[in-house]
């Protein structure tokens, strides 16, 4: 004996079995569309080391596949071995390259337990670059300073500036020392040559 269901949205009559099956496909559906999309076309491929060789991949099998993926990509993290370790999307990337290049040669795959040991490797390996780097940074930063970097400049004491001021009021009065000393300078060049005149001889007396 058949069963069968009518959809309320179209009307499309077929057996509940069909119906299931669509509900399947959209769960896997929804599930896809929460991974990252440049994980998608690597998802799917994925997904096919998965199907038997005599028959396609049974959608309850894809929904329980897809939404384990999409848990572990968006939490950003991976455990294998009582360990966990961030997993950001690079780790994923080159993991899923890595198994679509060489797939295990015992296939179909029944879980995720392979994809997780290679994504956690290469998470250890970004990690491990990641540190590096910045061992790296932090050595030639305390070998050699920024080429940007300005010159230290010399705090100037108190007694600096109370020396710059002395020598620049000293300055001052020096100037104007100088200046009043010339007009008297002129002064008393044309004194001495006057009192010179008065003691010469006059002309008169001279011819007397």
């Amino acid at each position: 004996m058949t069963i069968r269901g009518i959809c309320p949205e179209c009307g499309l009559s077929a057996e509940l079995a069909a119906f299931v099956t669509q509900g399947e496909h959209n769960q896997a559906l929804a599930a896809a569309l929460e991974i990252p999309a440049i994980l998608g076309p690597r998802v799917v491929r994925y997904l096919g080391l998965h199907r038997p060789p005599s028959r396609a991949l049974a959608g309850a099998k894809a929904v329980r596949l897809l939404t384990e993926l999409r848990d572990v990509i968006v939490s950003g993290r991976i455990e294998r071995k009582g360990i966990s370790r961030p997993a950001p999307l690079q780790a994923w990337i080159a993991a899923l390259d890595k198994l679509l290049e060489r797939p295990p040669s015992k296939l179909p795959l029944s879980g995720h337990g392979y994809l997780f040991e290679i994504v956690a490797s290469e998470a250890d390996r970004l990690d491990a670059e990641a540190e590096k780097r910045k061992e790296e940074a932090v050595r030639s930063g305390a070998s050699a300073p920024p080429s940007n970097a300005s010159p230290a400049v010399r705090e100037r004491s108190t007694e600096d500036v109370l020396a710059e001021h002395k020598r620049l009021a000293e300055r001052r009065q020096g100037g104007k020392r100088q200046a009043s000393e010339k007009p008297a300078g002129k002064a008393r060049g044309k004194h001495s040559i006057s009192q010179l005149l008065q003691g010469a001889p006059r002309p008169e007396e001279g011819e007397s």
